[in-house]
């Protein structure tokens, strides 16, 4: 999968000269819901000899037109770029978000970004997908300017389950009540943390139990302060293990919430490399100790849960 950082610089590529089928959207998580449209989008573009394309937006809307609100994103840039060039996405365009851009009107947006700039044989296009200023433009839009000029517009239906719609914002309030087994579900993945391993205050090492220490990112959303089940890919393999996320209460309290994962067997310095968490069930919340051996205790009781779960479903989760 290519990506161009902005649509601008598509003209004079060979995916614009081949015929673009197009969607739109931020995919934050790229859920159940996403991949049903992202694989009808790679179905009809496979069908007629032309690019699936995707337009996203970088940073979120939400954080530009809402910074004050407390929004966080379920994925990084470079996990949703993995997962959509899996699904069989052939280009990227990943357009900064601005302030000049919401105040498009509708027709502004498709005459002069859309048709203008990707000039699209298809646009396949969520059902509920709202754009242009004050979110004033729908499919039916689309539809009315794109149809005359031979554009197709295909719209997809939301996605509904039991408990109702699968959409990002409810898979965000999952993850923010520490529901990352349910996340995981409407995700088709487990809800994933990245980042470099950092240097910690090496506590954990000192009682027995070391950590690769994690500062997530502030965009990003995180479970509530805990112990969870995960696993963990360094530069070779994935690892079972368990991570803790807060600020570490029995202790003084850090200033920002750290992430540590404890692999089992696992000894190397890794100090500085890139690796990903994987959050599959949460064990318990935080507690604050009387001290370090009422501590030690718990984390032994946390591992035995983990190393249990790992037993009853490795092959599920560890390839």
């Amino acid at each position: 999968m290519r990506t161009i950082s902005q649509y601008p610089d598509l003209a004079d590529t060979p995916e614009y000269r081949q015929g673009i089928v197009l969607t739109i959207g931020n995919f934050d998580g790229v859920h159940q819901g996403h991949q049903i449209l992202l694989n009808r989008l790679v179905q009809h573009a496979r069908s007629m000899n032309k690019v699936p394309t995707v337009l996203t937006f970088d940073p979120h809307p939400l954080m530009v037109l809402s910074p004050d609100l407390p929004f966080r994103r379920i994925m990084s840039i470079e996990h949703k770029k993995e997962i959509l060039e899996k699904l069989g996405i052939e280009l990227l365009v990943v357009q900064p978000f601005t302030k000049i851009l919401s105040h498009m009107t509708p027709d502004m947006f498709i005459k002069d970004v859309l048709i203008s700039h990707f000039s699209p044989q298809t646009l396949v296009i969520g059902e509920g997908f709202r754009f242009g200023y004050q979110r004033t433009g729908s499919v039916d839009d689309f539809r009315r300017v794109m149809e005359p000029l031979h554009i197709e517009v295909e719209s997809i239906p939301a996605v509904s389950d039991q408990a109702g719609r699968i959409s990002s914002s409810r898979i965000r309030s999952l993850i923010a009540e520490g529901r990352v087994d349910q996340a995981r579900s409407l995700l088709t993945r487990p809800f994933r943390l990245e980042g470099l391993v950092e240097t910690g205050e090496k506590r954990g090492r000192a009682l027995g139990f070391p950590t690769l220490n994690l500062y997530p990112a502030p965009d990003r959303i995180l479970p509530p302060p805990g112990v969870y089940i995960t696993r963990t890919w360094t530069s070779s393999r994935w690892h079972e293990g368990a991570t803790y996320v807060g600020t570490k209460p029995t202790f003084t309290p850090l200033p920002r919430i750290v992430t540590e994962t404890h692999l089992f067997d696992f000894s190397e310095d890794i100090y500085g490399t890139a690796i990903k968490v994987d959050f599959l069930e949460r064990i318990r919340g935080e507690v604050a100790f009387s001290g370090p051996d009422k501590l030690i205790q718990e984390i032994n009781n946390d591992l035995r849960l983990a190393k249990d779960y790992f037993r009853e479903r490795r092959k599920e989760f560890c390839p």
